[in-house]
């Protein structure tokens, strides 16, 4: 396999990752692989067998064909459809149940919703993510904004100072 497709796969492999909201532990144990063998494939690294990509096509219900896609992305609630999917297998739906990672919470519902599109400050988009009984530090979802400059503006508060407002950047 060529490293440029090691790298496609590794960044489609991530990409699924992310939009079920895992960590590197818990989806390692959700394909029954390694944290490092999940590591190697999103880096591009060489060194794992195509065994493991079915374990991650396996659990994830996503084809060898879209991992191997430069263009793929997964669908915005391919979450919900492996939580449904699972619902009767407790050494997944425990996982998937989970508060999601930083990321997947803001990608796929503060972004997806109409939340943010006027300016919110952090502690209402801490209110936001508690509607789905997620609590996320203050810091944590400021950081995940910042990571995002193409889908977030972020400005000055108009009146107080030291604090910062959040809005989706206009499409």
């Amino acid at each position: 396999m060529s490293n440029l497709v090691r790298n496609i796969i590794g960044r489609n492999v991530k990409s699924i990752r992310i939009a079920l909201g895992l960590s590197l532990l818990n989806f390692s144990i959700v394909t029954g692989m390694s944290k490092a063998s999940v590591i190697n494939i999103e880096s591009g690294k060489t060194g794992y067998n195509l065994n493991l990509l079915d374990n991650i096509i396996l659990f994830s219900k996503q084809s060898l064909g879209d991992l191997s896609k430069e263009d793929y992305a997964p669908v915005d609630d391919l979450r919900d459809q492996l939580i449904n999917h699972y619902k009767n297998k407790p050494e997944f739906i425990g996982i998937l149940t989970q508060k999601p990672e930083i990321v997947y919470a803001v990608k796929y519902k503060l972004l997806k919703s109409n939340f943010i599109n006027e300016p919110k400050e952090i502690n209402e988009i801490k209110v936001f993510f508690e509607q789905f009984g997620w609590k996320y530090l203050g810091t944590s979802i400021s950081n995940a904004l910042k990571r995002m400059p193409a889908n977030v503006s972020i400005n000055k508060h108009p009146s107080k100072k030291n604090t910062h407002v959040y809005s989706k950047n206009k499409s």
